[in-house]
């Protein structure tokens, strides 16, 4: 008599563990494949494994963690967002010139930098929203007019930025440096937003199913025009981190910045058609990235190789994806 319901509960028990598995398997092959990298490359080169490196891994990952957390909003919602780099380099750029040759102080200039960016990604939702315009397209347009503005504000490399902007970079608690906490909080933030929030459930109910999205009262517009906000605010934090990381500012900064934000989504299981992922495989996927970043510049690998890699990356994930994009 009692062998029955044990049974049914271990059954009931396993099909909860496959649907969790099913659910999560992007996530989980990505750090499986992170955790394969790690201990390959501490075998072959005892330089990575050190704990400094390491750190150094996580640290550099910041920017691209960041412009990351924008992107898997937009697309999440349905959406993508060509313009991220160079919101983080025309910020980046604006913020090095404030402070060097106007005098503005990094505690002014910081927030005018936050608020910048938030302004670009909201006039990019707007355009998307209001105008019903194709999101590759019109953030392709603003990427282009950003370009232009990049080097509207200086054609090279600007004066060394004020010492105490370094320190948002190279200030560390311990052995763990104060940017990587950053990052681990706004991450965790991400992740409440998305899972604990009415505002993330309607982001995925937007991305999923537009029509349906609006027959519920969900406001598909104001929420389209949150996620390019959102990523536009990242971005420009990611701007930010990466004068904090050089000194200087260069109209030639984030560089695939833009890419790499989708490669990382993309394989991190948030899916190109909306409506579907998690911020932990996307979390997953920047640390594969920053790691074969790693990996490259320990073995003198040519970038152009690194390139070729995300290529291919971007095209397996599109494929993995393929299913579900076909409503």
């Amino acid at each position: 008599m009692t062998a029955v319901p044990g049974t049914i509960g271990g059954t009931a028990g396993s099909d909860r563990a496959l649907r969790w598995m099913r659910r999560n398997g992007a996530a989980l092959l990505i750090y499986a494949i992170v955790v394969v990298f790690v201990v390959v490359a501490s075998i072959l080169s005892p330089t990575f494994r050190d704990v400094s490196n390491l750190m150094d891994v996580l640290r550099q990952s910041t920017v691209l963690g960041l412009v990351t957390i924008g992107q898997l909003f937009v697309m999440l919602a349905g959406g993508i967002d060509m313009s991220v780099g160079m919101i983080a380099r025309v910020v980046g750029l604006g913020i090095a010139v404030a402070m060097t040759t106007l005098g503005v102080p990094p505690l002014a200039a910081i927030p005018l930098a936050l608020l910048a960016g938030t302004l670009i990604g909201l006039a990019n939702g707007v355009v998307v929203a209001r105008f019903s315009a194709q999101p590759f397209i019109a953030t392709l347009g603003m990427m282009g007019i950003l370009y232009g503005v990049a080097l509207a504000i200086s054609n090279g490399p600007t004066k060394m930025v004020p010492i105490v902007m370094l320190s948002i970079y190279d200030t560390s608690f311990g052995p763990v440096p104060a940017a990587v906490i950053a990052m681990a909080v706004i991450w965790a933030l991400a992740w409440w937003i998305l899972r604990a929030t009415r505002f993330g459930r309607g982001i995925y109910a937007v991305g999923g199913s537009p029509k349906v999205a609006r027959l519920a009262g969900l406001g598909g517009e104001r929420i389209i025009m949150a996620t390019y906000a959102i990523s536009g605010l990242v971005s420009a934090a990611g701007g930010i981190f990466l004068i904090a990381r050089s000194g200087v500012g260069n109209p030639n900064m984030a560089i695939g910045l833009e890419f790499q934000s989708i490669v990382a989504a993309a394989i991190g299981g948030i899916s190109l058609y909306g409506g579907r992922g998690s911020v932990v495989g996307a979390l997953g996927a920047v640390i594969l990235i920053s790691v074969i970043s790693n990996l490259f510049d320990l073995f003198q690998i040519s970038a152009y190789y690194q390139d070729l890699t995300l290529g291919l990356i971007v095209v397996l994930a599109v494929a993995i994806h393929r299913k579900d994009g076909a409503r």
